[in-house]
């Protein structure tokens, strides 16, 4: 038996050939024997990962230095929770949306870069991106850092709970790679 991965395929009866015929067993090649069971060492490597995601609200991290004033506190609590909470589709998108408004704020001193740095990395985990991209998530987290950086300022409001912020203009910006899956 052949076991065939992800992007893999068995040819077997009762299967057809692109010219109509069938596949069909050739005899003598010890085709009766039954068919075992899979092993369960490789039947768990088969099975889908499910993530742990960490339960509960999203922690901010700790402000050593008081500073940030409660506009700025209250944008990390929700850009965090956007990250977290962001599905499979939409993570690295939301990252990199979310990492350029929090750096907006730093560049104004509203925002330790620590705490945010933290915040996303923490967030990045929690949605699982971290683990499943961690190349592609420290790329879009420092894409989204070097935008935001450039413009100090408040982001713009949401206007609905389904975002799209728009970039200040700028040439040859880099929009975030889409994410796998």
């Amino acid at each position: 038996m052949d076991w065939r991965g992800h992007g893999g395929y068995v040819v077997a009866p009762p299967s057809r050939h692109p010219s109509g015929h069938p596949y069909r067993w050739v005899d003598g090649r010890d085709l009766d024997d039954p068919v075992v069971d899979v092993p369960s060492v490789l039947l768990a490597r088969l099975q889908p990962r499910q993530l742990q995601r960490p339960a509960g609200p999203v922690q901010l991290p700790a402000t050593g230095d008081g500073r940030g004033d409660r506009y700025a506190r209250a944008a990390l609590a929700t850009e965090l929770a956007r990250v977290a909470t962001a599905p499979r589709g939409q993570r690295n998108r939301q990252l990199w949306e979310s990492t350029r408004n929090l750096y907006n704020l730093v560049a104004t001193g509203a925002l330790d870069h620590r705490q945010v740095d933290q915040g996303l990395l923490d967030a990045a985990e929690r949605c699982g991106l971290l683990a499943e991209e961690p190349r592609q998530t420290h790329r879009t987290l420092a894409s989204g850092r070097q935008i935001g950086l450039s413009h100090p300022g408040r982001p713009a409001q949401p206007t609905s709970p389904q975002r799209t912020h728009t970039s200040p203009p700028l040439r040859a910006v880099r929009e975030p790679a889409k994410e796998r899956g």
